[in-house]
């Protein structure tokens, strides 16, 4: 299950935006402790980019490139 919600947490980010952990958690209903964990652990290994003081959350760039290209082999 942790898998499948890490792929939404991806999925909703590809658009390449910044996005609130509160909007991220809203919309995948996750628990703020279970989002928090998703999201240490995208930007632990490089996932993602975090504006720690406002709490926005995107995908790195080379990341969002690298799921385009997988969508479309």
């Amino acid at each position: 299950m942790a898998t499948m919600k890490i792929a939404e947490v991806l999925e909703m980010l590809e658009d390449g935006r910044w996005h609130t952990l509160k909007e991220i958690r809203e919309k995948i209903k996750l628990s703020e402790n279970k989002i928090q964990q998703i999201v240490e652990f995208l930007k632990g290994y490089g996932f993602v980019l975090m504006d720690e003081e406002k709490g926005w959350i995107k995908l790195d760039e080379t990341v969002k490139e690298f799921l385009r290209q997988t969508a479309t082999s």
